[in-house]
């Protein structure tokens, strides 16, 4: 009982940090959009034409280091097989 309990709690702050995010960051179902705030300002296009041009960039030569060079590795494992007479080293047998 202790335990429902305590998920029931937990579940109820979850949801409220979940809100209380929501909220603060405009989510909420409450909160005005972008576009209703600018669509009921008094002249829309006022503010879409007033911003100055962004200054051109000119891109110098980008430098990139190129890959790295593929490298093989290989590896060469020996298991020895468990239960086997005290005198045998575990290799594979041949087919004798």
């Amino acid at each position: 009982m202790i335990s429902k309990t305590a998920l029931f709690v937990a579940s109820l702050a979850a949801s409220l940090v979940l809100a209380t995010a929501l909220a603060l960051s405009g989510f909420a179902p409450g909160a005005t959009h972008p576009q209703q705030v600018a669509a009921t300002s008094p002249d829309p296009t006022a503010s879409a034409t007033d911003t100055p041009a962004a200054p051109q960039v000119q891109v110098d030569t980008v430098y990139v280091a190129p890959p790295p060079k593929q490298k093989t590795v290989t590896v060469h494992k020996v298991i020895k097989t468990s239960g086997g007479e005290p005198g045998e080293s575990g290799e594979h047998e041949s087919g004798d």
